[in-house]
């Protein structure tokens, strides 16, 4: 199997060009530096991006069996099972060589694309996110795990499938229970799939279910489609150093399924252009925009041309698994870090998705 490889402009037609063999050795090098990363992130990050670990771990005394509905119990008991210290190197190590060699396994099975200077900064960055997100005693490690099986797609695509979503099934009865709509959102678009032929229409898909998830909590469960993420906000919206300064906030007032529609419609558009974090000229936050949309401006550009081509379905699987996540997203998070970090195990599918578009380019 072939590796990637790399092309870097120097001036107009002129490129320094890495075959797939420098590539690999390269990106063995960036992957070094990561395992570092994953080592040393809580000696250089702030502790509120790790404080769920401390809430985990004080669940682990009076845990003693997965709960349904129970996401720190559940969380804490599969932990508990593993039987690691809180911050343990040895975990933050096992994590991070799991997710660099997730990363060698989708890097390989594109087959023989190709990344610019700008792809690998785009890389970098949501592999720094992974290795902070992912290497300790998290919920999202688990997901991580629960996203695994998806991989015995490229083997066999129903298999794969089937698997993974007895997996999604058993993390949503006893971790997170909005993993059902997300399996509901992802399997009705995967059927809607096969009509439509533009990624506009899958977008506009997304719209209509979102107004279907507004009518549906309003008059069946009697409350706002966005209530839950209100909820968590409002003893948040004094706080400071938690991430508070990117909450995600109410466009329209509540009490209306319309509103309700279009609170959570443009919450799941600035998860694609995050203007609101654009506008707060942070340098911080603005980098961290453009590596947002650069992202998914690809992956929609790449689920497009998949939907027009029919030839790489597992292209059009793994990006409407992304998508999809995102809508159930909009409805739940309560600031763009925790949407961020809740999205990084899906990143090594993004980036199947995010390079695949050389496959589209090269067939032009």
């Amino acid at each position: 199997m072939k590796f990637l490889s790399m092309k870097i402009g120097i001036r107009k037609n002129r490129y320094l060009y890495f075959d797939p063999h420098m590539t690999f050795m390269l990106f063995l090098f960036m992957m070094l530096m990561m395992v570092g990363v994953a080592l040393v992130k809580e000696s250089v990050m702030k502790p509120y991006f790790f404080s769920d670990q401390i809430t985990i771990f004080s669940f682990m005394k009076f845990t003693y069996s997965f709960g349904p509905g129970n996401s720190y119990g559940s969380t804490a008991y599969f932990y508990k099972l593993l039987g690691f210290e809180q911050s343990s190197i040895v975990f933050a190590l096992i994590s991070a060589i799991l997710i660099i060699s997730t990363f060698v396994f989708i890097f390989i099975r594109v087959r023989g694309g190709s990344m610019n200077i700008f792809d690998i900064g785009v890389f970098l960055f949501f592999c720094f996110s992974s290795m902070i997100n992912l290497t300790w005693q998290s919920k999202d490690f688990i997901v991580f795990l629960m996203m695994m099986p998806l991989l015995i797609t490229f083997a066999n695509r129903t298999a794969g499938l089937l698997i993974w979503t007895c997996f999604a099934l058993f993390y949503a009865y006893y971790f997170r229970t909005y993993w059902f709509l997300f399996l509901l959102e992802f399997y009705a678009l995967l059927l809607m799939s096969r009509y439509v032929h533009k990624g506009k229409w899958i977008f506009i898909l997304c719209l209509l279910s979102l107004l279907v998830l507004a009518f549906g909590f309003q008059y069946g469960l009697g409350i706002d489609v966005d209530n839950f993420r209100n909820e968590v906000n409002e003893h948040r919206l004094d706080s400071e150093g938690d991430g508070s300064n990117t909450l995600i906030r109410p466009w329209f007032p509540a009490g209306n399924p319309l509103f309700g529609w279009l609170n959570v419609s443009l919450t799941w558009i600035t998860f694609f252009f995050p203007f609101p974090l654009i506008l707060m000229l942070s340098p911080y936050y603005v980098v961290i925009s453009t590596f947002i949309i650069l992202m998914f401006r690809r992956i929609w550009q790449t689920l497009h041309a998949a939907l027009e081509d029919r030839t790489y379905p597992l292209v059009v699987v793994f990006a409407l698994a992304i998508i999809s996540y995102t809508v159930i997203q909009s409805l739940f998070e309560p600031d763009y870090g925790s949407y961020l970090r809740h999205l990084s195990p899906f990143y090594p599918l993004m980036f199947y998705v995010y390079l695949s578009f050389g496959k589209f380019k090269k067939e032009e």
